[in-house]
Order: C-alpha cells, then structure tokens, then sequence
C-alpha cells in the first residue's frame, strides 16, 4: 500500500476503536444510574456509637446512612467521617455489622478486625460469614 493512503487508513481504523471502545463502555454500565438513589428506600444497615457513654446500635436507612456520608465527605481523610449519633448526639456513629451467628447477635463496627482479616469477623464470637462461604465454595458446595 502506498505511504499516502496509509494514513487515512490507520487513521479509520483508530477511529472505529475508539467508537468500538465506547460503545462497550456504554454496554457494560447499564441502565441504572448505581448511585444513592437506586438504594431502595426501605433498604436498612447497621451502625453502632463509638461513643463509650453511649454505645447505642440500631438500623436505620441505607440511603440516608450514604447521603450522610456523602455530606461530610472528605477526600483528605484516611477514613470514613462519623455521623451524628441519634442518641447521644456526638458525631460517633459508623456503619455496623450484625453478626449473623444466631447464638451471637452482637453488632460491631464495620471493619475493626485486623488487617488480612474479613471485615465481618465478630469481635465477640470469631464468627466470620465471609469465612464460611469461601470454605463452602473451596470444599465445592
């Protein structure tokens, strides 16, 4: 092919894969938007006060629990901001995780086991939900 008409013809080919590239990108989005509005309204988490006076654990609102965090945002910091405790009114209170042994319970911060650990690991307990499910996929079941 001659040097002339090289050109143009790379120059297609770059163009359709930059197309190809986006129309994958588009695709593999899909429609909805994955931020907080698509959290179902009556979705619920855990959080705990990290207070010590308080210590109060409830549930309340996925999707408020995440337009709070997005509030008090902060891309400087190394962790995630505190909210407003509902109790105690101090700016303590983190996402929680229910431990889901039944004869356990207990509700812990999301997160506090230790580095390499999973983050459901339960303080109180050792149980690990996370644990159990990649042993029941590693023996095949």
């Amino acid at each position: 092919m001659e040097d002339s008409k090289k050109k143009p013809v790379m120059i297609g080919v770059i163009v359709v894969c930059i197309i190809v590239a986006g129309l994958i990108t588009l695709a593999k989005r899909g429609g909805g938007s994955g931020g907080i509005d698509s959290i179902p309204d009556d979705k619920m988490t855990w959080v705990k006060c990290s207070n010590p006076s308080c210590n109060a654990e409830y549930e309340m609102s996925e999707k408020q629990f995440h337009k709070e965090m997005q509030e008090r945002f902060n891309p400087m910091a190394r962790t995630a901001p505190p909210l407003t405790c509902e109790k105690c009114g101090k700016d303590s209170l983190f996402q929680a995780i229910k431990c889901a042994n039944p004869s356990c319970g207990a509700v812990f911060i999301k997160g506090i086991a230790g580095p390499g650990d999973h983050p459901d690991r339960c303080p109180k307990c050792g149980h690990s939900e996370t644990e159990d499910i990649r042993k029941k996929r590693m023996a095949g079941g």
